[in-house]
């Protein structure tokens, strides 16, 4: 199930509307109010935007990226098997599966390579038929028996196009995450078989390689929030709006996702747009909500922030 986060969401003329109450509450101009709230609105978007916690926040926590390493880990792990670790469920009948398909197919060196070294031997032990074919040193005899073995199998064939080992991992994961819309949900069979990769390690640098993109839709909003001009007068605000993004360096260290902006602030005019080139990739916004829940938290937080920043020197004034 997706990360649920409890903010009603809010339209954009809602939010427009909040800015001009908070730049008036505030006593600032509009333009410097819609810099501010363009800054934390990119903050909100990569707080809102995937990986989030179970419970829907800490988008951008430590927390949060330790969640995406592992949904990352889980996504690859639906998908690919390696044929020699046999801490995996279900690798031994995926080896078996391939080994059918080779055999079934006349397909002689794929046989040899799933068969190669003792790691079939080990899974199913030495007393196992299967087992002492793949063991034996002649191959071609080995295939023969191994044909006759499994005369009766009814090998099931990767609809990704690829039997024995696959080599380029990429190109299916890619096919894979395109057709479940980015991720695997809990519940779905990404594959009608997984499929083999020869060495457990080959697998896990796949896996390090892929997890260090953690954060990378994310930034797209920081590298936006970054590239804005500084509000002239932000009346009580403590630090640079946005410090929470701007900290978060697993998100920040992303360096090929572009955001932008454009602005426009003249007398009777205050208009500021802000993109992140792949915010809503594979649709991840739009599930999430992303852009209602910034609005709402803006409209929430707008209130509140006048509250807090006009206590100050009303506390002043009471001690006088």
């Amino acid at each position: 199930m997706p990360a649920k986060v409890s903010i009603e969401p809010k339209s954009l003329a809602e939010f427009v509307e909040a800015c001009r109450q908070f730049a008036a509450g505030m006593k600032i101009t509009m333009r410097d109010a819609v810099l501010e709230q363009g800054m934390l609105a990119c903050q909100d978007a990569a707080k809102f935007t995937p990986p989030l916690l179970k419970n829907g926040g800490g988008g951008l926590t430590t927390a949060a990226k330790r969640a995406g390493l592992k949904a990352v880990e889980g996504d690859i792990h639906k998908i690919f098997v390696a044929a020699n670790d046999s801490s995996q469920r279900g690798v031994v009948g995926n080896l078996v599966n391939q080994i059918a398909f080779a055999v079934k197919t006349g397909d002689f060196g794929t046989f040899s390579r799933l068969t190669d070294g003792s790691a079939l031997s080990g899974m199913l032990g030495d007393k196992n038929i299967l087992s002492k074919i793949a063991a034996d040193s002649d191959k071609q005899r080995a295939f023969a028996k191994a044909k006759n073995y499994l005369n009766r199998a009814n090998p099931i064939k990767s609809e990704y196009g690829t039997q024995g080992f696959v080599r380029n991992l990429r190109p299916i994961h890619d096919q894979v995450k395109s057709r479940f819309g980015g991720r695997i949900k809990k519940g779905q069979k990404a594959v009608s078989a997984k499929l083999l990769v020869q060495d457990k390690n080959e697998l896990q640098e796949y896996i390090q390689r892929r997890q260090q993109m953690v954060g990378a839709v994310k930034s797209g909003w920081a590298k936006a929030m970054l590239g804005l001009p500084r509000p002239t007068d932000n009346n009580g605000q403590q630090g640079e709006p946005g410090a929470e993004l701007r900290k978060a360096s697993w998100i920040t260290m992303h360096s090929n996702v572009i955001g932008t902006h454009q602005a426009a602030f003249r007398d009777m005019i205050c208009e500021l747009s802000i993109t992140n080139t792949i915010g809503n990739i594979n649709g991840i916004a739009d599930e999430a909500g992303t852009l209602g829940l910034v609005y709402g938290n803006r409209v929430k937080q707008m209130p509140a922030m006048i509250r807090y920043r006009m206590r100050k020197p009303i506390d002043k004034f009471n001690k006088k």
